[in-house]
């Protein structure tokens, strides 16, 4: 399966006869070389890759970026100096590698930057102080933005902690003033009262004015005293009360009202906080080339927003440029822009969607079709800020005619669109693909390494999955969920390597979607109830195969049909019942005709071929009745063959081997002789049978060719190009 020959991979000496597990195989730590089967697909995409980096290289040589250095400068125009373009779509398939091929390219960005020295950039935005609705932008190289914003943040923090330090002071001297007036009333009314006669007369009597009750003429005197001498100084008393009222005002304003604006450390919504240092809004200090997945994003996460609600940002007063925050568009500045099912887009995205491929910047606005109408930040619109995107777009095919026309007429006029590939040839490079596949994913999931043996049966699996002999599909992420689990098994069992019976397990019980899971309920449960019993031989009887489809996913499962039937001379009932009698040919158990795509034209086929064999209609020279028995709503043309079967046996008056079902599609003959062509679903057809204990299963020559191994099935499987073919296969002769 996989060579006899050895081979260099990565600089290590691989042997392709002798390898016991993909242990030790080299994985490489470039994306784009785990893309398996997507040859010309990439190929565009590099095409695409050059033509970027050909631009990037021009606007770094008119250093257009140069503008942009100084936030109080006017911005230049991208769409006049910067040509659109180039951008990308693929479209095929889920799980045919369309993300990864989006994350690769960003990666290998990286190392074209580096080799064509194309620096990346970050953005800052700054406070407008003429107009604080309109905020400036900066870019500077990459890196630097962190540098600059920390700069300004320190001497933005010395200036609040001067602020800081001052609203203390001007509490603590509130206060003591306050405390100092009241003191110096409460100390002259004190001094008053003590330097008055009457008391230095009763202090004589001491003991007197205690036994006699002096206390309360103390009391009474000395309250209305106070009393008095208050009025006096009222005005000096409502100062200090009013100097510590607003020590009170200062503190209660600095811990509740004010954290944010003296010296608070609270942050909301994107970081913002309450200070006049700018913003860091796209950093890429980290210097890789940008990778956005904007996949069912909305408008404020796709263009970036301003943040409506003071309270929740930092603090009440944070200024517009610290409620700024960048969509995936300003992110993806530089860089790769990825948007699967891309068809979803709501029109007024796309549009603007378009504004960004045109132009090449946009500024940040509110832009929430949710946000409550009437606010603030409404107003607030910074400059244009850059957003040189590379689009790679993704979706079904079903996309082309739902993506919005604007947008799908830009991509076809400035980039490509990229069908991506289902399966590719079963050939020995690609079998080898698929070992570089397990250890890819291997290293990446921290498995156990896989036996050469459940390495064959991973390349069969997706063979059978391609539904062709000669390819293999390309269907990637359901043969992940076999890899891992068949893994998980084998640690399970305390085992070092993934052994060929994990993986047969992991596909056989597992690694089902809920599709194939409910429809093979679904038969199971009608199994109990058919009459199937593969023995024997009976005249008349037949076993035909259909599969069974999920409307939504295309998931199928395959399932018996048992199909009966009665012939007879129209002739030779009008003796018996003395009158003439109409011949007629009637099949029940199929599609209604409001419902049937093609059983009805199967039905007519199968009276021509036969009228084509034997020379006899049988829908006039005979009484026919054709019934698929315990089946409702048959349809398709692989029903065809079943039933010419069936009339050939009546008509012949030669049994049918019970063991043995078949599948194809009739056709008028040409000549002497009448083709069965090939038909769909055929490896779920053959599985059901073997899940019946059939012993033969009669195909079209064409599918056992390109459709199906026979080595992958416990019973015999048999090709047939004629209906003669099917003949001897079948009836006893």
């Amino acid at each position: 399966m996989f060579g006899k020959d050895k081979e260099k991979i990565r600089e290590k000496d691989w042997n392709w006869e002798n390898f016991e597990s993909t242990k030790d195989y080299p994985v490489s730590e470039n994306l784009l070389e785990w893309v398996i089967g997507q040859d010309e697909a990439l190929e565009e995409c590099y095409l695409c890759l050059d033509e970027w980096v050909h631009k990037l290289r021009w606007i770094q040589s008119e250093d257009w970026y140069g503008a942009w250095k100084d936030p109080e400068t006017e911005k230049p125009s991208a769409k006049k100096s910067i040509p659109a373009g180039p951008y990308l779509l693929l479209l095929g398939d889920a799980g045919t590698g369309k993300s990864l091929i989006g994350r690769a390219l960003a990666s290998h960005l990286t190392e074209l930057y580096k080799k064509h020295n194309i620096k990346l950039r970050d953005v800052i935005c700054w406070a407008n102080k003429i107009i604080p609705s309109e905020p400036r932008i900066s870019i500077v190289k990459a890196g630097e933005g962190k540098k600059i914003v920390q700069r300004e943040k320190i001497k933005a923090e010395k200036k609040k902690r001067w602020f800081k330090w001052g609203f203390r002071l001007l509490q603590g001297l509130m206060i003591g003033f306050g405390i100092a007036i009241i003191g110096l009333v409460l100390g002259f009314i004190a001094w008053n009262w003590i330097s008055n006669p009457e008391i230095t007369y009763y202090s004589t009597k001491l003991q007197e004015m205690i036994t006699t009750g002096t206390r309360k003429f103390f009391n009474d005197n000395f309250i209305n005293y106070f009393l008095n001498q208050l009025m006096g100084y009222a005005q000096m008393l409502y100062l200090g009360i009013g100097a510590l009222s607003m020590g009170a005002m200062i503190f209660i304003f600095k811990n509740i009202l004010g954290r944010g604006l003296i010296g608070g450390s609270a942050k909301g919504i994107g970081g913002a906080e309450s200070t006049e240092a700018p913003k860091l809004i796209v950093d890429n200090s980290e210097k890789v080339a940008p990778f956005m997945d904007a996949t069912g994003h909305k408008s404020a996460q796709l263009f970036g927003s301003i943040a409506w609600d003071p309270l929740q940002t930092g603090g009440l007063g944070t200024p517009e440029h610290q409620r700024t925050t960048a969509g995936d568009v300003h992110k993806a500045n530089l860089g790769i822009l990825y948007i699967d099912e891309i068809k979803n887009l709501h029109p007024e995205e796309a549009v603007t969607l378009l504004t960004v491929l045109e132009e090449g910047q946009l500024p940040i606005t509110l832009r929430s079709r949710w946000a409550a109408g009437g606010t603030s930040a409404m107003a607030v619109s910074t400059e244009p800020v850059p957003c040189l995107t590379f689009l790679v777009g993704a979706g079904n095919f079903d996309s082309i005619g739902q993506i919005h026309p604007a947008l799908m007429d830009r991509i076809y006029g400035y980039g490509k669109v990229v069908r991506m590939n289902n399966d590719m040839p079963n050939t020995l490079e690609n079998r080898r693909k698929y070992i570089q596949f397990i250890a890819q994913e291997v290293n990446r999931f921290h498995l156990i390494p896989f036996s050469r043996g459940a390495c064959e049966e991973i390349v069969s699996e997706g063979r059978r999955r391609s539904g062709k002999r000669d390819r293999l599909t390309t269907k990637f992420r359901p043969l992940i969920s076999i890899i891992k689990t068949s893994a998980t098994l084998a640690m399970n069992d305390k085992k070092g390597i993934v052994e060929k019976k994990y993986v047969e397990e992991a596909i056989s019980e597992h690694c089902k979607t809920i599709q194939k899971q409910l429809l093979e309920h679904e038969m199971e449960e009608r199994g109990k109830l058919l009459e199937i019993k593969p023995e024997g031989t009976k005249v008349g009887s037949i076993y035909g195969l259909a599969v069974v489809a999920d409307e939504y996913s295309g998931e199928m499962t395959g399932t018996v049909l048992p199909v009966n039937g009665f012939i007879e001379k129209r002739k030779k009932i009008e003796k018996k019942v003395r009158e003439t009698v109409k011949g007629f040919f009637a099949v029940t158990g199929v599609a209604k005709a409001e419902q049937a795509e093609w059983i009805d034209d199967s039905i007519a086929k199968v009276r021509t071929v036969i009228l084509q064999k034997y020379g006899a209609d049988i829908a006039q020279h005979y009484i026919t009745h054709i019934d698929f028995s315990q089946s409702h709503g048959i349809d398709g043309p692989s029903a065809g063959v079943t039933m010419t079967l069936l009339l050939c046996s009546l008509i012949e008056g030669k049994p049918i081997r019970q063991d043995v079902a078949v599948t194809g599609e009739i056709n008028i003959g040409v000549g002497d002789e009448i083709k069965v062509t090939a038909v769909g679903g055929v490896h779920e057809k053959i599985r059901a049978a073997e899940a019946w204990g059939f012993k033969k299963v009669v195909i079209p020559m064409k599918n056992l060719k390109y459709s199906v191994n026979p080595n992958d099935y416990n019973l015999e499987v048999v090709g047939a190009e004629t209906l003669d073919d099917y003949l001897r296969e079948c009836l006893i002769q």
